[in-house]
């Protein structure tokens, strides 16, 4: 396996990173994928400290997640990871999380777009990027083109103020706390039946906003979420699938 190109990490799940039943929350799952694609990304010369002396940054836009089983509090798991080839705007990075017996528990594909520090707008990837040897394993879900519903009526809503604790290096709300927001109007039957996410990230949400969390039950034992600021103006749309 070339270490370059596909890279792996092993946790022990902590107390802080589970839910009432003991088993880890989708949030924690998408706090460890950026663990360790931020430390895959320094071995690759183009972690987010790298990109920011040109005024540069990496922002995510969608993530499509399919999970077997949620790993339990002090289960030891290992999590891999590896980019894949997209185009000049988009490029693609894979995760799977595994047992200590190596059965695959959760998978997910995301999509990631390279933008100005300073317009805050999706620019070309750099060179170097695009001339990284990247893995030739498969990606663990097939890519999507598909848009997610946007909810007229919502079933129910709630009212969220960013605080200064949701933000990342890039000055803007980390992604884990949109997962975080659209569970909230879930009941937690809901959330623990859970087998299937997939996120569009939309636009930033910054310090002072305040965010409106939207659901609507959908088909397919699924349902519909999106965020909105205080502008009226969606800043993340998901459907959640339940088993």
């Amino acid at each position: 396996m070339d270490s370059t190109s596909i890279y792996s990490e092993h946790f022990e799940v902590r107390a802080s990173e589970v839910d009432t039943n003991g088993k880890i929350t989708l949030s924690s799952i998408c706090s460890l994928f950026q663990e360790v694609a931020g430390n895959h990304a320094l071995l690759l010369n183009f972690d987010i400290t790298d990109l920011h002396k040109q005024d540069l940054t990496w922002v995510l836009h969608r993530m499509d997640i399919k999970i077997k089983r949620f790993p339990k509090w002090r289960e030891s798991i290992t999590i891999e990871t590896w980019p894949a080839a997209g185009d000049a705007l988009r490029a693609y990075r894979n995760y799977r999380i595994l047992d200590e017996e190596n059965n695959e528990l959760v998978v997910c594909l995301s999509y990631w777009m390279m933008i100005s520090m300073k317009t805050r707008r999706p620019v070309r990837m750099t060179e170097d990027i695009l001339n990284t040897r990247l893995s030739d394993r498969d990606n663990v879900l097939a890519v999507r083109s598909d848009k997610i519903p946007r909810i007229e009526e919502p079933a129910s809503q709630k009212e969220i103020p960013v605080r200064r604790s949701d933000l990342d290096m890039n000055q803007h709300v980390n992604n884990t706390r949109y997962l975080e927001w659209m569970s909230e109007p879930l009941n937690e039957g809901q959330i623990s039946r859970v087998n299937a996410v997939d996120i569009l990230f939309l636009r930033e949400a910054v310090y002072g906003d305040v965010i409106l969390s939207q659901v609507k039950a959908s088909e397919h034992e699924s349902t519909l979420h999106q965020l909105r600021n205080q502008n009226d103006e969606i800043i993340a749309q998901a459907r959640f699938s339940h088993s």
